[in-house]
């Protein structure tokens, strides 16, 4: 439990601290594919220099699909962004971090991760990074439409049970996951 609070403030602890404010924009964001996943997310994006800004961002899956299958998880995603040209308008590309805890059993995720997941359960934590780039376009004047995709490094620890809503614990390992570990589609507005 340590190490995944010690996660937790390492993601947000560079950013804590008296920021300055540059120009009049103020983002908030949802994603559209967390939306069509069943996922609440919604995040909040500051300038932080005239082509800089920070992202912070969360999701949240709070429930089962089914009696026979469960897919709960949260998530919290920081990144920092750099506009060749302006600020929360046009291309960035920056670093950025992730956590999330999660519980899935009888499911599949996307890009082949976990494969195998039908017949058991798993439960853990992930932790990671990479390098994300994307595009703003503005729709009106309060309005954006952004996309961003990100590769990186995942670090996975889990627990597998034997069922999908039950069991004994059959297994405790990790997994090392290396690719596409941020994507998005996101209805934006800028204040």
């Amino acid at each position: 439990m340590k190490l995944k609070k010690a996660l937790i403030v390492f993601l947000f602890l560079p950013f804590v601290g008296s920021l300055p404010s540059f120009g009049q924009h103020l983002a908030i964001s949802n994603n559209l594919l967390f939306d069509a996943a069943g996922i609440l997310s919604a995040g909040v994006e500051m300038p932080l220099s005239k082509k800089t800004s920070l992202e912070a961002y969360g999701g949240l899956r709070p429930w089962k699909r089914k009696e026979t299958s469960v897919h709960k998880s949260w998530m919290v995603q920081t990144q920092y962004r750099i506009w060749p040209c302006q600020v929360m308008n046009g291309f960035f590309i920056g670093p950025y971090a992730h956590f999330s805890q999660f519980n899935f059993g009888n499911t599949d995720l996307c890009f082949g991760l976990l494969k195998g997941l039908k017949p058991n359960r798993y439960e853990g934590w992930l932790a990671g990074g990479g390098i994300g780039i994307g595009y703003e376009y503005a729709l009106a004047k309060h309005w954006n439409l952004g996309a961003d995709l990100g590769v990186g490094y995942t670090y996975i620890d889990y627990k597998k049970y034997d069922c999908e809503v039950c069991g004994t614990l059959k297994d405790n390992d990790d997994y090392h996951y290396v690719g596409i570990s941020k994507l998005g589609l996101s209805l934006i507005y800028v204040f």
